[in-house]
């Protein structure tokens, strides 16, 4: 069963990968109009649904898997489903893109069906761990406790859905309706990225033998809990799901319920940590916590000031961060640092389970190229962002200002080095997960 996941999330990132670079390329200078500009949103929609939605939630039912110790199969064949017409939907070029924030969509029936197949497969997947995820909650081993607690927030996040499904509105402004549809469960969604994103550092510090229990810090977990219940509240309290209180809200919960906690992890962590160049798995830990603590400073730096600017003068509104490329700056910085942790656990994973005795030699490299390049790419975005540049737009037609044209081929040679990286991971997983696994290897490996 760990092989077909594997092999699925493996393949949902390669799809989401390959549509980054189209997206990446429609944005970069002098080589933009090799994609149509009919497509690029089609291109940045799969991306994001791929490579990010598809790809962190099968691995994460993967790893709940491996370690709650209990198979799950009919939520695989939902997923399969689900990724497939999403994947059809996007790569065909049916439908019209809509850019709406954590689920973005291609409003076509084979889309919606495509994702909920998905969703009901993970949300399944979460009911049918629930009671061993009550048990583990309270563990003081890091990995059982943290997939416990994203068990009990994924079940969290389906009652947010069904809160905000009545409060979707009209399909007439369908932005709208995709905002205010996904506004409380995607926040929720982040909340499991957090967690996820823990278990994998602590995997990862473990591969370097340091087994290091959470302690204490399992009660910040109510942090992680509470703020997700209060989102499952969100559209009844305020009606409308991205109305300001509901915005400021949601920002507070970024900032509090899941900022803090991690900082605090974080802190736990590099303790103990150190930093060893040469081995894979300390690499990957490191450029990780480069990522993320780089999104988290670009999420910081806009939204305190807008925070504070409210606190001082609430007739003045809520602003937020400023809609520019900053945002996507801060959130490629934090979910790239889970992309390459989860990369890392993968090879972990590759060796344990017995799919190769040893790893390539250019499993290191690849590390390497994909987290710099990423460090690249969010540097880019942000320093286009400073000077205004817009999200989600074809083409550099909207400025002439050197210093964007020159932060958009940063960007541009970022995306390349990423997606090199990216492609030799993905081709060399494919290579060992196809081969399959000896039984004799794979027992001995259990």
């Amino acid at each position: 069963m760990s092989t077909r996941w594997l092999l699925l999330s493996i393949v949902s990132l390669g799809l989401g990968g390959f549509l980054a670079l189209l997206a990446a390329v429609a944005r970069t200078p002098a080589v933009y109009q090799l994609v149509p500009p009919g497509y690029f949103y089609h291109a940045l929609i799969g991306h994001v649904d791929l490579a990010i939605v598809g790809f962190f939630l099968t691995f994460t039912l993967l790893l709940w898997q491996l370690t709650l110790k209990r198979e799950l199969s009919s939520p695989f064949y939902l997923s399969v489903a689900g990724i497939f017409l999403i994947a059809l939907v996007t790569l065909s070029g049916m439908g019209k893109g809509v850019s709406n924030n954590y689920l973005p969509t291609i409003d076509h029936p084979l889309f919606w069906l495509g994702a909920l197949l998905f969703f009901s497969g993970f949300w399944l997947g979460a009911f049918l761990l629930l009671k061993d995820a009550e048990r583990g909650l309270f563990s003081e081993d890091p990995r059982e406790h943290l997939s416990s607690l994203a068990v009990l927030l994924s079940i969290l996040m389906f009652f947010a859905f069904l809160t905000s499904l009545p409060r979707a509105g009209s399909r007439e402004e369908l932005y709208l309706f995709y905002e205010r549809l996904y506004w409380a469960p995607g926040h929720t969604h982040q909340f499991i990225n957090g967690t996820m994103l823990l278990y994998a550092w602590y995997y990862l510090l473990e591969r370097q033998g340091l087994r290091h229990p959470i302690g204490r810090l399992r009660y910040l977990s109510f942090f992680f809990l509470s703020f997700c219940f209060t989102y499952t509240l969100l559209p009844l309290i305020y009606g409308n799901p991205v109305s300001e209180g509901a915005r400021r809200l949601t920002d507070l919960g970024y900032a509090l319920g899941l900022g803090l906690p991690i900082f605090f992890h974080l802190f736990h962590i590099l303790r103990v940590y150190r930093l060893n160049f040469k081995d894979l798995y300390s690499v990957a830990l490191f450029i990780s916590l480069m990522l993320y603590l780089l999104g988290v400073f670009i999420a910081y730096a806009g939204l305190l000031p807008s925070l504070l600017s409210y606190v001082v003068n609430p007739e003045g509104g809520y602003i937020g961060m400023k809609s520019n490329l900053s945002i996507p700056a801060h959130y490629h910085g934090v979910i790239t640092s889970q992309t390459l942790a989860f990369m890392a656990v993968a090879y972990h994973l590759f060796v344990s389970r017995g799919y190769i005795k040893k790893l390539s030699g250019m499993a290191l490299p690849q590390v390497y190229l994909y987290g710099l390049g990423m460090l690249l790419f969010v540097l880019g975005l942000f320093f286009a962002g400073l000077k205004g540049a817009p999200r989600k737009t074809y083409g550099t037609a909207f400025t002439d200002d050197p210093l964007v044209l020159a932060s958009l081929g940063l960007m541009g040679l970022g995306t390349l080095f990423a997606v090199l990286g990216g492609v030799l991971f993905v081709l060399y997983a494919l290579n060992l997960l196809l081969r399959g696994v000896p039984k004799a290897q794979a027992h001995r490996s259990s």
